[in-house]
């Protein structure tokens, strides 16, 4: 690898670390937030909710854009719309501002880690490639384990704006990217539906949003969905190509992908909550229970990839899962417990995450054909970040309930946070039952095509 190639992925590594940082550093704030501007739960959820789902939609639609526009220019327009969030961020009077820095933080932030992949793919030699995109997946764990800590610090030493003013630090680094970013020209023959596109944010945002304000917009969602799927059918490049998910084996790993995200949220935004009211625990001390659980998830990450190679991705989905429900209950049991052994227990949750996330990638590049790999592999991302934002705004939801007592074995006076933890394993029960049904699934569709090739050896 050249100089040059060197800098350059420094430079766009360095950058997607802050996005990923900001994801986990705000979480640890949550609790401050919340106070400061007189928040419920399910309002201070859009802080970190909005921000997973942008994420998440600009991820795959930059994702379509790189194929027509050169990196370069979008990589520049994603950090002037990151850093005009942070800014935003930085100066908000009030919690409407927060949301709209939030947005913009989502949208430019969810552009970095999306187009450094596609920069590690096209720039790149087949024998460094491998380097570079491990690099860039390494950026994103450090960013999720580092966030809790020096968000916490930063909170209680400069306060929660400081968390919008670090983001500008990333700014270091783009004079390299701009020296050493290949120039390329704007590519002709292919559109960019952007029908598709808005349709599919507005039906996503209205699901978000009929969660955690009013029911009612899930009728919206529906009907943007149906137009969504009829502009898909309409247009020869659509947006997201709906053939893909008639793929029952692909649709049902998506479903998977999902319902881990959904739970993985419950240890992510439930506890600073419940660290902060039950336990009285300071924001840096709610960032050292979290930090561990992000270290832990970077040191043991290669040996889970062996593991899956040896042992297969059905079997690490099926051990994850198990694990993450018994932990689950387990917090349902400790709440108001030792930070000490909570903070074990959410090891226990980040590695089952990233374990179930490692297999399910794997398990699609096993079932799409290598031409629907790179789509499929977005989708799956997307269902990650979907999956964040509906568990924040879901369990959010849930703590404002008067839901009783669930966990007959906890005393604490909080009993919704028992609660949440266990309608959490409930959530990762529900995967264990979808990955049974895609197994034999898959299972069926070997059968008939083993048959079909046995009648056609018979009647040659």
């Amino acid at each position: 690898m050249t100089k040059k190639q060197k800098l350059l992925l420094f430079s766009m590594c360095y950058m997607v670390l802050f996005n990923a940082m900001n994801v986990t550093m705000m979480n640890v704030a949550i609790p401050e937030f919340r106070k400061v501007f007189t928040l419920t739960p399910s309002e201070v959820s859009w802080i970190t909710a909005i921000f997973s789902l942008f994420n998440g939609i600009a991820a795959v639609v930059i994702g379509k854009m790189s194929d027509r526009y050169p990196i370069r220019h979008l990589f520049v327009i994603g950090i002037a719309i990151f850093m005009t969030g942070s800014l935003i961020g930085f100066m908000s009077p009030n919690y409407s501002f927060i949301i709209a820095a939030r947005i913009l933080q989502g949208i430019g932030g969810g552009t970095l880690p999306t187009l450094s992949l596609v920069a590690a793919a096209r720039y790149y030699p087949e024998e460094k490639r491998g380097y570079a995109l491990g690099m860039v997946f390494a950026m994103v764990s450090l960013g999720s384990a580092i966030g809790p800590m020096l968000g916490g610090f930063l909170t209680d030493s400069f306060g929660w704006g400081s968390l919008f003013l670090i983001s500008f630090l990333s700014l270091i680094t783009l004079p390299f990217y701009l020296k050493y970013a290949p120039k390329e020209e704007v590519k002709t023959g292919r559109r960019f539906d952007q029908v598709g596109a808005i349709l599919f944010m507005l039906a996503i945002t209205s699901l978000l949003m009929g969660i955690n304000v009013t029911a009612w917009l899930f009728i919206l969602a529906v009907v943007f969905f149906v137009l969504f799927v009829w502009q898909a059918q309409r247009v020869n490049e659509p947006f997201i190509k709906i053939a893909i998910l008639k793929n029952v084996p692909f649709s049902l790993v998506l479903f998977m992908g999902l319902l881990n995200s959904i739970a993985y949220m419950a240890g992510i935004f439930i506890l600073p909550l419940m660290l902060a009211e039950v336990n009285g625990l300071s924001t840096s001390l709610i960032g050292l229970v979290l930090f561990p659980g992000g270290v832990m998830t970077i040191i043991l990450g290669s040996q889970i990839g062996l593991l899956i190679a040896k042992r297969g991705n059905r079997f690490m989905n099926q051990l994850s899962f198990i694990c993450m429900t018994i932990v689950f209950l387990a917090l349902s049991t400790f709440v108001g417990g030792s930070p000490i052994w909570i903070s074990v227990l959410l090891i226990v949750v980040c590695l089952g995450f990233t374990a179930n996330q490692s297999a399910l990638t794997n398990r699609i590049s096993e079932i799409l054909q290598p031409n629907e790999a790179g789509t499929g592999t977005g989708l799956f991302t997307f269902m990650i970040f979907l999956g964040a934002a509906i568990g924040s705004a879901l369990f959010s939801r849930f703590l404002e309930l008067n839901s009783g007592q669930w966990n007959m074995l906890n005393e604490s006076a909080h009993p919704s946070y028992s609660n949440a933890f266990i309608l959490a394993a409930i959530t990762v029960i529900l995967a264990m039952v979808v990955l049974t049904l895609e197994k034999s699934v898959t299972k069926r569709q070997k059968m008939r095509v083993d048959d079909d090739s046995l009648k056609n050896r018979l009647n040659a």
